[in-house]
């Protein structure tokens, strides 16, 4: 108890130490809020700007410039064309000439001697006999034109039985001998008149082409009479004989003299 009376004999000077502390504390609070604080200045405001004089800007629009020639390369320009040269207008082509007939062949105009001796050729008479000779014997019959010595040949006539036909070409090869029997030029069918009336004027003529071996056969007939005798020796002999060789063309297609 002691104790405790005297911690409450202590209590009070702390409190009012503490009253008094706090008091002091208040009033140097008080002071220091009353004293001049200093006071940071202001900047100085700016002076005002002065006002823009005004302008007016009349605005005029230029015209555009030309755009600048672009840089290109030169290009060699084309050449040309070199000029045509100047033909000659195409001439009319000629009518091409007609064809010129191939030349007429000429052959013997008749055959009627053999070394000097006159000779006879004897035909049949008989249009199918002489068309089987021919036939066999490879002869053929001719219409010719007389001119000099020999004949020209106008035209070759084939047999066909008892009918003519004119054949294309160049005649058999062969011994030719006048026919000089109107009767068979008719039985023929007239080749000879047609003939004539084609060519107006001319010597035309019928000539029948036997077979080569007419010489050989008509030789062979001379020697057998006359003998190994020379061509005159014949002629003469003949002459004085009044001898004529006869030689017959046979349907078959031989020929004998005699």
């Amino acid at each position: 108890m002691h104790s405790l009376a005297a911690i409450d004999d202590v209590e009070p000077p702390r409190l009012a130490r503490a009253v008094s502390l706090q008091a002091l504390a208040l009033a140097g609070a008080a002071l220091i809020a009353a004293l001049p604080w200093p006071r940071r200045e202001r900047a100085p405001a700016p002076p005002p700007e002065p006002k823009k004089e005004e302008r007016r800007i009349r605005v005029v629009q230029l015209p555009r410039p030309p755009p600048a020639p672009r840089l290109e390369t030169a290009q060699p320009r084309p050449q040309p064309p070199a000029a045509k040269p100047l033909t000659a207008p195409p001439r009319a082509t000629p009518a091409p000439a007609p064809a010129q007939a191939p030349p007429l062949a000429r052959i013997a105009a008749d055959s009627t001697a053999m070394h000097g001796v006159r000779m006879r050729v004897l035909v049949p008479r008989n249009p199918g006999e002489l068309a089987a000779h021919l036939r066999n014997a490879g002869g053929c019959l001719v219409v010719s034109r007389l001119a000099g010595e020999g004949a020209e040949v106008l035209s070759v006539l084939a047999l066909d039985g008892q009918r003519v036909v004119e054949m294309s070409g160049p005649p058999c090869a062969g011994v030719p001998r006048l026919v000089r029997d109107p009767a068979l030029n008719a039985a023929l069918g007239d080749p000879l008149g047609r003939a004539r009336a084609a060519s107006p004027g001319d010597d035309v003529v019928l000539q029948v082409l036997l077979s080569p071996g007419l010489h050989d056969t008509a030789r062979a007939a001379l020697r057998a009479r006359f003998g190994p005798v020379s061509e005159e020796e014949m002629g003469r002999r003949a002459a004085e004989t009044g001898y004529e060789l006869t030689c017959f063309a046979e349907p078959g297609g031989l020929l004998r003299c005699e």
